[in-house]
């Protein structure tokens, strides 16, 4: 457990520019949870696919973990009860479970408890305990 609060800790302790968070810091954060709840996620957006599996993210196959960034696709996978993963903390609203985001030019990790407990994924004490929960 300690190693894995170690990397979620040094993770977010990166300091960004002002904009939006990294790609490549997004893809290491959802490393962190991945590999807290099972190891599995799956991922339709290219890039980001991209991103998970230069950082060792399975991404093969099926899981109840999902990135997602379009609010359609978040609507869809909320009914199918996934624990969706996405970029903006607007999306949490539609259904999505975490909202990896920036704020004061580091990352913030928005959690919705409800859309958490309806996927049945359980979560990593680190993820918990660093995530606000909205």
């Amino acid at each position: 457990m300690k190693p894995l609060l170690l990397i979620l800790a040094t993770t977010l302790g990166l300091t960004l520019s002002a904009g939006e968070l990294s790609p490549d810091t997004t893809a290491k954060i959802v490393k962190v949870i991945v590999n807290g709840s099972g190891g599995k996620i799956v991922c339709r957006d290219s890039a980001m696919k991209s991103l998970l599996d230069s950082n060792n993210v399975n991404t093969e196959g099926s899981s109840n973990i999902i990135w997602s960034s379009t609010p359609a696709e978040i609507r869809m996978l909320k009914a199918q009860r996934k624990l969706i993963i996405c970029n903006r903390s607007e999306f949490l609203a539609m259904g999505a479970a975490i909202a990896i985001t920036e704020d004061g030019g580091k990352p913030k990790i928005f959690l919705h408890p409800g859309n958490i407990a309806a996927s049945g994924v359980i979560l990593s004490d680190a993820v918990l305990k660093i995530g606000e929960k909205i």
